[in-house]
Order: structure tokens, then sequence, then C-alpha cells
């Protein structure tokens, strides 16, 4: 059934326990997602517990460091609220509505120690791209830096001291909603920045400035992958990674390319592995830490990547959840659940 475009802007729910033989104590993994359920509601969670209501799309959740059972769901940009849930219990615990002259773009990370929340954003006076840093139980507003760039999206621990940001290089305002304001200027970065002050450490632009950089992932050899989408043509490689302080393109095949048909919905690493699905050309694809193509298999409208220690999982817009083998990306199981997947899974 093709979904409305209400079904696909709207979203907010879900999340998917998988049943994997715990030893001893040791917890279950659990994965959390937002979506939204067959009556159009947004929410967030797990399927086994009822799911945690939103007040407006959701698009990723991070789990509390301190608190298990608890995680943070972000608002999709551009988004005005943060939220705290109990995933255990499918219930809203705190909704913050963000300053006025701000919105959000769709992550955020916890600090290492746990105590405050750093949250990717734009200044919607002028433009730029924001990091905030804000106390993560009241999510008070502590501290502001800048993204140096434009559109800021995912954010990722490099090292205990080095973030590394995918600024996006589109802008959006409140007036326009989500409609891109620059693309005939676009200027994606990747950049790392020192988490003790702020300071710009290093910046990496690709030659195409129409290829937006947004999702990452760190291998274990500490390779950066990003997940591109492309405001210009589809032909173009969708990923792109940083390997010995050289930022390029993955070796991509011209037929693969044009498969990808322009759009890569989330990045996840596993060992020296990337997972990278694009739903637009209905593909799952694995590369190499190196850059290689290594895998790709044909799944509907796949949005969601994450990793368990010995296996990958995707997950589809109809609410599909796939377990895949690594290197050859082979479906080891499959589920599906009555809810609409979002872009994002997180394992805790």
């Amino acid at each position: 059934m093709r979904l409305s475009r209400r079904q696909l802007l709207g979203a907010g729910l879900t999340l998917a326990t998988l049943p994997l033989l715990a030893a001893g104590r040791q917890r279950q993994p659990v994965v959390l997602s937002a979506g939204w359920d067959g009556d159009e509601q947004w929410c967030a969670g797990t399927l086994e517990r009822a799911s945690a209501p939103l007040p407006a799309r959701g698009h990723v959740l991070v789990p509390d460091p301190q608190r298990y059972g608890e995680a943070i769901v972000v608002a999709r940009r551009p988004g005005y609220y943060l939220a705290r849930i109990d995933w255990r219990r499918g219930k809203l615990l705190k909704q913050f509505a963000l300053e006025d002259e701000r919105n959000l773009v769709g992550h955020a990370v916890f600090s290492q120690d746990g105590r405050h929340l750093i949250t990717a954003e734009t200044d919607e006076n002028t433009g730029a791209g924001r990091l905030a840093i804000r106390d993560a139980r009241s999510f008070k507003r502590l501290e502001d830096r800048p993204s140096h760039g434009v559109g800021p999206h995912e954010i990722l621990w490099l090292n205990p001291h080095t973030l590394v940001v995918a600024n996006g290089g589109i802008l959006t305002l409140p007036e326009t909603g989500r409609y891109k304001r620059n693309l005939d200027r676009m200027d994606p970065s990747l950049v790392l920045i020192d988490s003790r002050d702020g300071g710009l450490l290093q910046e990496y632009r690709l030659p195409d400035s129409k290829l937006s950089i947004r999702h990452l992932a760190v291998t274990a050899d500490g390779t950066v992958g990003t997940a591109l989408q492309n405001e210009g043509s589809n032909t173009s490689p969708m990923l792109a990674i940083l390997r010995d302080g050289q930022f390029a393109y993955a070796s991509t095949p011209p037929e693969l390319a044009q498969a990808m048909q322009g759009y890569a919905a989330s990045l996840a690493a596993l060992g020296n592995r990337f997972l990278m699905p694009c739903p637009t050309g209905n593909l799952l694809t694995e590369w190499s830490s190196e850059g290689q193509a290594t895998a790709q298999l044909s799944l509907p409208r796949v949005f969601g990547a994450a990793a368990l220690p010995d296996r990958w999982l995707a997950s589809g817009e109809q609410g599909e959840l796939w377990q895949l083998v690594p290197g050859k990306l082979t479906v080891q199981a499959s589920q599906r659940y009555p809810h609409h997947w979002d872009n994002h899974l997180t394992v805790v």
C-alpha cells in the first residue's frame, strides 16, 4: 500500500526487542526507533510496550547512559521539542519546547560523563549551525557553540575529546518549513571539533557541493563513514569516508551509484564494515572501511541500520525488521510489525 504524504511526513514510533539469549544477568539487546502507527500517531519506544506518544515526528532516540530504560527523542528537522521517554513502560516522561530562535535538526549525543546533552541546532536569526550543551535532565541550554557550518545533522564522538559533525550545508527556516533555501550555494562539510572548548580542529569538503553530508558511523579501525543525500543528479556516490586524514568518495561503480538513486537514509558500523540503506532505490548496501562495495541486497523502502555483535539489523518503512549476515547481506531472519519505522535504529 502506498503511503500518503501525511503518513510519510508524520512519524514517531517504535522499537523492537529481538529474541536473543542472554548469558547470566546480561541484558538482552533492545532496538529503539521512532515512527508512527496505523492511525498516524507519532510515537517512540519499543514494540513490547505501548509506545510513548510524541507531539510531532521524531528522528532519532538517544539512550541515557546513566538511566537504563530511558532515552531522549530528538525532533525531526526543523524540530521544536526534545522528549524523555521510558521505553520499558511506553511513557512520555518529559517534553521540552525549544527556545524561540532555535530549531533542532534531528540528532544529539550525550557528553562523556552523561550529565549533558549536546544537540545539533540551527540559529533561526542567522542561519548558522550551533551545538547547544544542555542539562540532560532539564534540557536547559547551558552553553552554545558553533557547528562550524550550516545545517548540522548527525554528531558522533570520535574520541573522548573530539566530536565529528556532519554539516549538511542546507538551510531551512521556520517560515518555509522543510523547504531548502540555499541549494544554489550549498556548503556541506565534515568537521572535527574539540569538545573542551568548541574549537575547530579539522574541516573537510567533497568536490560536489550538491552532496549533503548527513549521517555518520565510525568503524573499529577509526574510519569515519558519511552517508550522503544528493541535491543534484541521482548518479553520484552516496558514501564518503575519512581515512588516514583523507576525505574522499567510496569506490562506487556507475551502476551502483545509479541504483542508490541519490539518497542514503542512515549509516551503521560493525567491525570494519559499514551498512547503508538507500530507500529511494530500495537497496541495502555494505562497504569495507577502505571504501569498497562488498554486498548489496534489494529491500523495499529500507531506512534504518544498526549492528549487533554478530549481525546487521535493517528496518523498512512498512514495519519490517531484517537480521542479516555481515559480508553477504543474506537475510538471517525477518519480522514485520504493525508500525511504520522511521530513519534510525538504536541498539541499547
